[in-house]
């Protein structure tokens, strides 16, 4: 491996994320609101699941890159990398996220939709 690549089973995300510049994730839904919460940019590569869609959703909001596969080679990798990390529009974007997610408590929100909706019996929009 390069001297600038570490190996680990696991490394917790909270403890890991304040040290990257740029995600590069298989499209798993907590990692990738784990790099928002700490205003990162994406790359994203996923085909199975929801994966696709999630994928897309980075592109679509401008966090990152969908590569559009489950197997990207080593240089489409590296290019999304570099594309990421030259394109200040995709830091500023996973930064308007992360501050949209800060904004919000959502399991006391979810709590209040809950009750509203017990109260009324009514779809609460």
């Amino acid at each position: 491996m390069p001297a600038n690549v570490r190996l680990a089973k696991s490394i917790p995300y909270a403890l890991l994320l304040p040290y990257v510049d740029v995600m590069v994730t298989n499209g798993g839904i907590g990692g990738i609101l784990a790099a928002l919460t700490h205003g990162l940019p994406l790359i994203g590569g996923g085909r199975t699941e929801d994966k696709p869609a999630v994928c897309a959703r980075i592109a679509h909001t401008g966090v990152g890159i969908d590569l559009k596969t489950d197997r990207p080679t080593v240089g489409k990798i590296r290019d999304a990398v570099r594309a990421v990390l030259s394109n200040p529009s995709y830091q500023r974007a996973a930064v308007r996220v992360q501050t949209d997610f800060a904004r919000h408590d959502p399991p006391v929100e979810a709590a209040v939709l809950l009750e509203r909706l017990a109260e009324t019996k009514a779809p609460v929009v």
